[in-house]
């Protein structure tokens, strides 16, 4: 049966548009570099795999949003079902050590519309290409000496892990993050203008832990804070300057930015993955709707392909 999974994404990941370089086999070895560097989990995602299930909507904010783009999440309130989760491939990530989690979006507005979206706490990615990407998950799996000579073809790590060196490590659940869209994308108005931006959610307000810690207490704690009051993040795009570079990740947009905050995430309900409706869904932020349309950054393009064989893999495993 993973044959024919396989077999089947190869040929239609070969054909999706990616930047130059990238090799036809790269969603493969992609996730083989994951595999290695983390091990199996059989049935489960190849990256962030611990996590879990919520529902929720979209609660329109901002009406401003209607000069940049038409897309109907941004009118009308939309139904959504999301993932929290831990990055790197432990499915016993502790939740009570300092590490990148994330949270993953899949929008039905109500026009009948699907958009989806996948963001994490990183303010910038540690490369700005595929390959780059790969050679340092390939490395990872090797230790430090090959990590090392990565570094050294690829300086933009350097800065990156300075800049991670500074973070502060205070351990914050999940519904206290600010999650970042390290890729860009554009706003589509009526006549077809685009405006490119990244996202960013920022909590609405803070909610601390509220139960005992421990290696797994995030879902426990969110439990909490849906029982205290709302959980709800403002979902704000921040919009380029001339000076920007769209198509590279690994550049952190600083200084002065317009921003307009479309809608804001409500989260309603939450469920282990086991018991809810996000399991199966693949977070591909290229599926978009009407109104908003991707950037031509090379990471964000190799994407959809990547995430295609890691769902073959881990789905073809849960019908075996």
């Amino acid at each position: 049966m993973r044959i024919v999974w396989f077999t089947t994404l190869l040929a239609s990941v070969t054909s999706f548009p990616t930047s130059a370089e990238t090799r036809p086999t790269f969603p493969i070895e992609m996730i083989d570099a994951f595999e290695a560097q983390f091990g199996v989990t059989e049935g489960k995602r190849r990256n962030h795999t611990k996590g879990f299930c919520f529902e929720g909507h979209l609660a329109p904010q901002e009406s401003s949003i209607a000069l940049y783009s038409n897309a109907t999440m941004f009118k009308a309130p939309s139904r959504v079902i999301g993932r929290l989760s831990h990055s790197g491939g432990n499915n016993e990530a502790p939740d009570n050590q300092f590490g990148g989690v994330g949270i993953g979006l899949s929008i039905l507005d109500q026009d009948g519309n699907n958009s989806r979206m996948a963001l994490n706490t990183l303010d910038f990615f540690p490369v700005a290409t595929p390959e780059a990407f790969l050679a340092l998950n390939q490395a990872k799996a090797l230790g430090k000496d090959a990590v090392a000579k990565v570094k050294q073809k690829y300086p933009e790590i350097g800065t990156f892990g300075a800049h991670m060196a500074k973070k502060d490590k205070t351990v914050k659940p999940y519904e206290d993050q600010t999650y970042n869209g390290v890729n860009s994308f554009y706003f589509v108005d009526e006549a077809g203008t685009k405006t490119p931006f990244r996202w960013t959610f920022t909590p609405t307000k803070q909610h601390g832990i509220n139960v005992d810690t421990g290696t797994d207490f995030f879902f426990d704690n969110l439990a909490s804070s849906l029982k205290r009051g709302e959980v709800s993040w403002d979902m704000t795009a921040i919009l380029a300057n001339s000076e920007d570079d769209i198509n590279n990740a690994a550049v952190q947009w600083t200084g002065e930015h317009k921003t307009v905050t479309p809608t804001r995430l409500v989260i309603e309900r939450i469920s282990p993955e086991s018991e809810g409706r996000c399991d199966t869904i693949v977070f591909d932020p290229l599926v978009l709707a009407k109104g908003l349309a991707p950037s031509d950054d090379p990471i964000l393009l190799i994407r959809s392909p990547v995430y295609a064989v890691g769902a073959g893999r881990r789905l073809s495993e849960k019908a075996e």
